[in-house]
């Protein structure tokens, strides 16, 4: 019983340290937001609808300014209300705020460590990624020289569905992809 709560007491500290040390000594220079507490504030974005949260973020820019930096899952997000600091932020000023941030090792399994067209980070290996897509893939000459292979797939499919409709079975299409 006593190494429970000593458990408790160990983990309750440092959630309420790390809690102190991100907001009041965090040396980070992010725009203010509300303050967060470890837990309840992921619950409070999490349970409201799309409808609520876009009230809830229209108070909060009404209250801290047109830049807000919330704090959603486990990093910090920033929130800008106003179209000119939009424009001035990603068109004049977008060479820094072009990168992805780094993926969290879950998030590294999920996408290939990050090889995929969608994930990787703005760099060497995005902009090979993103020439092959369009010079290979989605030019047309490229989709045009795979007609044949889709049309063949296409005339599998269609012969396995009359097939099946033929049989007097109902037919699940699903099943075929």
């Amino acid at each position: 019983m006593k190494t429970w709560l000593l458990i408790l007491v160990s983990i309750s500290i440092s959630i309420l340290l790390k809690f102190i040390l991100n907001n009041f000594l965090g040396s980070k220079k992010l725009p203010l937001g509300p303050l967060i507490f470890p837990i309840i504030s992921n619950l409070l974005w999490f349970s409201t609808s799309m409808f609520k949260g876009e009230a809830m973020l229209r108070s909060l820019h009404a209250k801290f300014g047109p830049i807000v930096t919330l704090n959603i899952g486990a990093r910090p997000f920033i929130s800008m209300a106003d179209r000119n600091l939009c424009h001035r932020a990603l068109i004049r000023n977008g060479v820094p705020y072009a990168d992805r941030p780094e993926a969290l090792p879950v998030d590294k399994i999920i996408s290939s460590n990050q090889l995929a067209i969608l994930y990787p980070c703005y760099g060497p290996t995005w902009r090979l990624l993103r020439r092959n897509l369009t010079a290979e893939i989605l030019n047309p000459l490229g989709v045009k020289s795979y007609s044949r292979a889709r049309e063949w797939v296409l005339q599998i499919l269609q012969n396995r569905l009359e097939s099946q409709a033929k049989s007097g079975c109902p037919v699940f299409v699903m099943e075929h992809f």
